[in-house]
């Protein structure tokens, strides 16, 4: 059977059921549609005309190493059995580069500037005059509140808000795809799902972020000042040969990393002067992230399950309940994830689905241990 992508009326193939397909294409139209009145640069009919002569079209490219892609083809040969779906799992959330980009795009760096000095400068100073100032920040990706670099969003920058949205993305969606032109979209679908300023100083000990994904199909990470300013920093990116002492450092203000946003990523730390970044997170209108919203609905349903405490014995049966579509979830997540570019269905798939059912049928659930415990 088909059914149809929502920017195409072309058929395509059919992922685990046509009721999850459809669930998770309507989730992701509610985040285009939120992308859209946030960002109005494309709203509501969307750019019609885009920048390519200031879009970067030469690029540093970055490729997984040797030993990650031996790596990344031991996930594609995991057996799975219900005895170790769950391990199973978390081995494919280990992945590097997860569909639709290749082990040969880890990552890219411009060539040349996307935004002019002066253009950096503008955005700088407006963060730097804000009347409400940079503000505080909390513990994040494991890096704490007092280490964190400082944030502003580009809603709270007007003049900013204005640029990125008539200047820099005309220029960065084709500047994307330049970078990718394997992605299976154009530059008219796609959409800027948030966006922020980072100030990284180091006489405020704001130095640093942890290793985290973004969960969007690209980061755009933009220098708005020139390396010479600060000493340290750049951005780990998972994948690159012993990547937490490589980070990839942009020497210039304007020039842009581009990277896919579910490759594992961080700031590293600068050791002296400031660092200012613009870092933009790209969907696609196009491009359901079909994995993500199977795996979102997993996480709330075993974090449903665990906020019911044991000791409850009239929730029991909901508890259960919980836990057993959070598997079905699991499944189909799983199923997603082992998805080809070319779309096609991992082999399999009902196989899949009944380990996971013998597994939520067959399964005891360990709060305290966070465990999931096969009854003998």
């Amino acid at each position: 059977s088909t059914f149809a992508s929502p920017s195409s009326t072309a058929p395509v193939t059919v992922y685990p059921d046509e009721a999850i397909v459809a669930e998770n294409i309507k989730a992701h139209m509610e985040t285009i549609r939120q992308s859209e009145e946030t960002f109005y640069g494309y709203y509501p009919e969307g750019f019609t005309e885009f920048d390519s002569e200031k879009a970067p079209s030469a690029w540093t490219a970055y490729s997984l190493s040797s030993d990650d892609i031996q790596e990344e083809q031991s996930l594609d040969a995991l057996s799975l059995q219900s005895f170790n779906i769950w391990d199973t799992f978390s081995k494919l959330d280990e992945r590097i580069i997860p569909p639709p980009f290749t082990s040969d795009e880890l990552a890219r760096v411009s060539e040349t500037s996307i935004l002019s000095a002066e253009e950096c400068t503008d955005i700088i100073n407006e963060c730097e005059s804000h009347y409400w100032g940079w503000g505080s920040s909390n513990e994040r990706y494991g890096t704490p509140s007092n280490r964190v670099g400082y944030m502003l969003k580009l809603e709270d920058l007007s003049r900013s808000y204005s640029l990125v949205n008539f200047e820099l993305l005309p220029r960065l969606f084709p500047a994307i795809m330049n970078a990718f032109p394997d992605l299976p979209t154009s530059p008219e679908n796609l959409r800027l799902g948030g966006c922020r300023v980072v100030k990284y100083d180091a006489s405020e000990g704001r130095v640093e972020l942890g290793l985290h994904r973004d969960g969007l199909l690209v980061t755009a990470n933009i220098a708005l000042n020139d390396s010479d300013e600060y000493e340290g920093g750049g951005t780990y990116v998972e994948g690159l040969p012993s990547f937490m002492k490589n980070p990839i450092r942009l020497p210039k203000s304007g020039h842009v990393l581009l990277h896919p946003g579910d490759v594992r990523h961080g700031g590293a730390p600068i050791t002296k002067g400031v660092r200012y970044v613009l870092v933009c997170f790209i969907t696609d209108k196009s491009i359901v992230p079909h994995e993500k919203y199977c795996q979102d609905r997993m996480k709330r349903d075993v974090e449903a399950a665990r906020a019911i405490p044991s000791i409850d014995e009239s929730r029991m049966e909901e508890k259960s309940l919980l836990f057993a579509s959070a598997t079905k979830h699991c499944a189909d997540a799983y199923a997603f994830g082992r998805l080809s570019c070319s779309g096609e269905l991992c082999d399999g798939y009902d196989e899949i689905v009944k380990a996971f059912d013998k597994l939520s049928k067959n399964t005891h659930y360990d709060d305290s241990a966070s465990k999931h415990v096969p009854i003998s």
